[in-house]
């Protein structure tokens, strides 16, 4: 191999990486369309055969936050809720204590671009489901106007969520 050869090699070898590291930096920024403050319009779950029913009743209350450092936060809870009968959170009964289980969801932590377009990568730090915590998810969404749909598989054979939010002016 001559010397132009050993240059031509170097520099294809040195281009390759260079689009390599760019491509993964790419991949671990947040995506820009997103940053800012959502508020609910719906969550749908959507059975494999199409059907959807509303995951938190017909009226649910949410807020979603995407910062510009990779940081999300995300709340839906029902809006139709009953008060706890004493006034301190920590001493409900079972059934309210269900009842704020099972018509909450909270999750925070990390997001970054995905691999493929209007994919993004989440890292879930902490969330009220347990089973989510320290685990990675994806999201696939779509900005329209100043509408976010997010839409993510959901465990056995649910189907998937689909969540409208609104972008908060």
């Amino acid at each position: 191999m001559n010397r132009y050869q050993v240059i031509g090699a170097s520099l294809t070898a040195a281009l390759a990486i260079s689009i390599s590291a760019g491509s993964a930096a790419c991949q671990q920024r947040p995506i820009a369309d997103l940053v800012g403050s959502w508020s609910l319009v719906s969550f749908e779950l959507v059975r494999p055969d199409g059907s959807s029913a509303s995951a938190f009743g017909t009226n649910p209350n949410g807020i979603a936050f995407f910062d510009a450092g990779g940081h999300y936060i995300i709340t839906v809870m029902r809006s139709d809720r009953g008060k706890y009968a004493i006034n301190n959170p920590a001493q409900g009964t079972a059934d309210e204590n269900r009842a704020t289980a099972q018509g909450t969801i909270t999750y925070f932590g990390t997001y970054a671009a995905g691999g493929l377009d209007h994919e993004i990568a989440i890292h879930i730090s902490g969330s009220s489901f347990p089973n989510w915590n320290g685990t990675d998810q994806k999201r696939i969404f779509a900005i329209t106007g100043d509408q976010l749909k997010l839409t993510a598989p959901v465990g056995g054979t649910v189907g998937t969520a689909e969540v409208v939010w609104k972008r908060v002016r």
